[in-house]
């Protein structure tokens, strides 16, 4: 689980590099683009701004109604007229000598900071609060020992060898730090046993290893039970329900 979420951070700044990359890239070909149209001379917002200069400047040597040619002070051109000129001008010169266009600069700004808020985003789902990769099981404050017993020997009889070792492999599978491995005398079913104040961690115990032992019934240890875990908070007894995981 720890190397899927390390491959999905990777893989998440790799896609926010490649997206940056393709934003230059299109900035690139929106200059290369504008410069061959200039080149070939087909820019009709110049030409239309130019011609919007012209007019204003023909109005402006018209003479007014009445007044004999080459007479008085030549006109100044209409406020409006002027500044439509102006302004159409300037937008030209800047939309020019930009490399692209308004248009697409915003759509590329937008789509880095959407991969930025995204890989922000799943860098915390992979962390918790202190800034800590998050794991699968809530940590404990201390982890309990679990004791792995053989409880499948029959009255006065022995238990079958082997029992006890075989469920340390799944206690220790299902990430609990195993403890004493031992014998328990007769048990028919098998049992997670707590000591005082870890009745909530046997239950885990017991769901953890429903998969290899089936449904496992939890309950408080007995004091031979305590005496065989040698001070772990926890017990696993097996019982004869169970024997055949010794193979």
């Amino acid at each position: 689980m720890d190397l899927l979420k390390e491959i999905g951070a990777i893989l998440g700044f790799v896609a926010f590099v490649g997206l940056a990359v393709l934003v230059f890239m299109t900035f690139q070909q929106a200059r290369h683009l504008r410069r061959l149209r200039e080149w070939a001379g087909r820019s009709p917002e110049r030409a239309a701004a130019e011609a919007d200069r012209a007019a204003a400047a023909a109005e402006a040597t018209m003479p007014r109604i009445g007044e004999e040619p080459g007479t008085g002070e030549p006109s100044e051109p209409g406020g409006l007229t002027r500044i439509r000129g102006e302004v159409a001008y300037r937008y030209e010169e800047l939309d020019r000598r930009s490399p692209v266009s308004p248009l697409v600069l915003g759509a590329g700004l937008l789509a880095l900071l959407a991969a930025a808020a995204i890989l922000t985003g799943g860098f915390g789902l992979l962390a918790d609060d202190d800034g800590k990769p998050a794991s699968t099981k809530a940590e404990r404050p201390s982890e309990p020992v679990v004791a792995v017993l053989n409880g499948t020997a029959p009255e006065g009889g022995v238990g079958v060898p082997g029992t006890a070792k075989a469920a340390s492999a799944f206690v220790e599978d299902a990430g609990w730090k195993v403890g004493e491995v031992g014998d328990a005398g007769s048990f028919t079913a098998s049992t997670a046993m707590f000591a005082e104040g870890a009745k909530s961690d046997a239950r885990e115990l017991a769901d953890d290893l429903v998969d290899q032992l089936g449904e496992i019934e939890v309950v408080p240890m007995t004091p031979e039970v305590e005496e065989a875990a040698k001070g772990a908070e926890l017990a696993l007894v097996v019982g004869q329900d169970d024997q055949a995981i010794a193979g």
